[in-house]
């Protein structure tokens, strides 16, 4: 099956539109009358088939004010696509339908409409009687009513379809009005709703108000508290007076013990002492240090006029030595005094640390009772905040109870259609026609193409592949002839004339030296009846080589001509067993040269290429005027394909009344498939008894002699 249609579709790319037309023509009656006869029986179902009428509508549901939208644009278009599916959903639910079915006055409408409605025979026949009740209408309702969306935009169609015009029109104008009445009854219901939550809310916030107060009242009774925010900030100030003052203690209890290890490494050495900062910057020591300087400088001064026993000399000496002592005795106090000032300092931080941790943990105590007492205020506040805005929720929704409507606007109201959308006779026996006419052309198409067989030439008119040879079928063969040599033994028949006017075809359409392969769709079909006849009439004139290319099958001209010795063929050749001059062998009788298919039996294309049969008969034609190559079939083996593109031209043979067009076309295809192509078409064992034949015959001949002319 995969076969034939892979050759069908290759008969699409071959042919032209005339082959297409030929086989339509061949067939027209039957295809109009089948097509028409179909068109009418789907026109005349069409017409007692019951009618539909589609009515339409169009709106608009707009979204929420309150709803907040997402800046996001890909978010944007899910939410909106969502709210849309949401809107559909809720057009065709039950809850709107039964707003329609539970009205008296709708129902009543319904049942006068159908009772109206003309019922034609078919239904009378086929339909059991319906009763028009809830249950039906509400399923009239469900299975017929249909909402689509625009994209991109918050647009519905609405659309019912219904056997009556006015019970279309009539379902959408009460679907559009039920939806109207749902939403409204749905958002009332839901402020209702809302109203009631929000009292029994407010009732528990208000009981929730009374104990927080009445808990933050108790703890304030129990902590004896009032108001702790002052006596935090005075706790937090002494701490932090505290802490400096131990700062300030401390560095002037540092300052000291420095000076005082100064002093008593110092061992008594005046200088040393007098180095300490605290010691050298005091104004008495300052002074009694000037006193000094000033009464050595006297002193050097005496001791240039007076000996050392000079009265006033002594005297200096003595000022100086009594200075010396009280700047020691000077010395020593402070140094004392540095280390009583010491003990005072260590004692004041100790004191100063006593202090600061009693007031941290006044402070900790205090923190906590305001903890304990914010936990309570925070819980009075938040039941109150709870209960405000509860109570603005109980104003918003009285005022929303009292304001709703509904979001739906109509841009097109349901209208009522004139005619039906279904059925529609005229359109469908066109369709019908059209299709139908397609349909049997197709089944005919492809019963032609596997059953039919090409039977005369006007058949291949639609190919622009010339024709140069057309062989009359041979009733009789005279006693001890064969029609594998016809021409050579019996010249004068419609065979040999045949013969040698496609000779003068191929002589002046085509060059010398030059390779020509014949070949067909399948085997049997005259290939080497016409190859050999050819051979033998261009050797007359020429110097002509016969190559029997069919490796697969026993040679025929081995088995008809009787040689003097072992016969060896193009097969040994391949396989490299033997010379080409031990495989050329001479027709007795003639001049023609064969090269039979020898013993070998093997598959060409495993052996050798096709650039390496090019060159073998490029060789050969260096020699010999014409190659006439016999080829396998196309279809049964592959040798062939590589064969057709080693040759210079290459000729069909198709048997009348034997070939099939469809492997004919296939084998054509397949030739071209390998960069090939076919050179001329010889038309084989066609009777030539039929007028029409004759007909073509005459234009035949024409062509011959206008490829003489070429």
């Amino acid at each position: 099956m995969q076969q034939k249609t892979s050759e069908l579709l290759d008969v699409f790319d071959i042919a032209d539109l005339g082959f297409f037309y030929l086989i339509a023509k061949k067939n027209i009656k039957f295809l109009l009358i089948t097509s028409l006869l179909v068109s009418m029986i789907v026109f005349f179902i069409s017409l007692n088939i019951e009618k539909r009428y589609l009515s339409e509508a169009t709106i608009v549901i707009a979204p929420d004010e309150n709803k907040i939208v997402n800046i996001n644009e890909a978010y944007s278009t899910i939410q909106n696509t969502s709210r849309i599916n949401n809107l559909i959903a809720t057009l065709k639910s039950d809850e709107v339908i039964d707003y329609i079915v539970n009205d008296k006055k709708n129902q009543l409408e319904f049942q006068s409409l159908y009772s109206k409605q003309d019922i034609n025979t078919l239904a009378r026949i086929f339909k059991k009687k319906i009763i028009i009740d809830k249950n039906y209408v509400k399923s009239i309702l469900t299975n017929n009513f249909n909402v689509k969306n625009i994209r991109n935009s918050d647009v519905l169609v609405l659309s019912f379809v219904s056997n009556n015009p006015k019970i279309s029109q009539l379902a959408l104008n009460n679907i559009i009005s039920s939806y109207q009445r749902y939403e409204v009854d749905s958002k009332i219901e839901i402020t209702s709703y809302a109203n009631n939550k929000v009292k029994e809310r407010l009732k528990e916030l208000k009981i929730q108000m009374a104990i927080a107060d009445k808990n933050l009242a108790q703890y304030k009774k129990d902590q004896d508290l009032v108001d702790t925010g002052n006596v935090k900030e005075l706790k937090i100030k002494e701490i932090e007076s505290i802490s400096n003052n131990i700062l300030i203690s401390n560095q002037e209890k540092q300052k000291h013990e420095n000076d005082l290890t100064a002093a008593k490494n110092a061992n008594g050495d005046m200088d040393i002492l007098l180095a300490i900062k605290d010691l050298n910057e005091r104004k008495e020591i300052s002074n009694i240090n000037d006193n000094l300087s000033s009464n050595e400088n006297n002193i050097q001064s005496l001791l240039l006029i007076y000996t050392n026993e000079h009265p006033k000399v002594k005297q200096a000496y003595e000022l100086q030595e009594s200075l010396k002592n009280q700047l020691k005795k000077l010395v020593e106090e402070i140094i004392e005094r540095k280390a009583f000032e010491l003990s005072n300092i260590k004692s004041s931080i100790e004191a100063s640390k006593k202090n600061l941790e009693k007031a941290k943990n006044e402070l900790r105590d205090t923190e906590e009772k305001e903890a304990g007492m914010l936990n309570f205020t925070r819980e009075v506040e938040s039941s109150r905040k709870l209960y405000e805005t509860f109570l603005q929720r109980q104003k918003e929704t009285n005022e929303a109870q009292n304001l709703q409507i509904s979001k739906l606007s109509i841009i097109e109201k349901p209208i009522l259609p004139e005619n039906p959308f279904s059925p529609k006779p005229r359109q469908n026996f066109i369709i019908a026609l059209l299709s139908s006419f397609v349909a049997f052309y197709i089944l005919i198409f492809y019963r032609e193409m596997n059953s039919t067989v090409i039977k005369t030439p006007e058949a291949l008119d639609h190919l622009s592949i010339p024709q140069i040879g057309i062989l009359p079928k041979v009733h009789d063969i005279k006693k001890g002839y064969h029609i594998l040599q016809n021409f050579l033994e019996d010249g004068e028949s419609n065979f040999s004339e045949a013969i040698r006017s496609s000779r003068a075809i191929v002589e002046a359409k085509f060059k010398k030296n030059k390779s020509y392969l014949v070949t067909s769709s399948n085997p049997s079909e005259g290939k080497t009846s016409y190859a050999f006849n050819l051979a033998l009439s261009l050797e007359k004139n020429n110097k002509v080589l016969f190559i029997e290319a069919d490796i697969r099958r026993p040679s025929v001209l081995n088995s008809f001509y009787k040689f003097d010795k072992e016969i060896f063929g193009l097969g040994e050749i391949i396989s490299s067993n033997s010379s080409l001059k031990e495989t050329i062998f001479t027709v007795p009788g003639t001049k023609l040269e064969i090269i039979t298919s020898g013993a070998k039996r093997f598959d060409m294309s495993d052996i050798v290429s096709r650039d390496q049969i090019k060159k073998f008969f490029d060789v050969l034609k260096q020699e010999y005027d014409y190659l006439i190559i016999d080829s396998p079939p196309v279809q049964p083996v592959s040798d062939t394909l590589i064969l057709t593109q080693a040759s210079d031209y290459n000729l069909f043979i198709i048997r009348s009344d034997s070939s099939r067009t469809l492997a004919f076309m296939s084998s054509i295809k397949k030739i071209q498939n390998v960069g090939a192509k076919i050179d001329g078409i010889i038309i084989n064992d066609l009777d030539t008894s039929k007028d029409s034949y004759y007909n073509y015959n005459y234009n035949y001949n024409y062509s011959s002699s206008y490829y003489n002319k070429t």
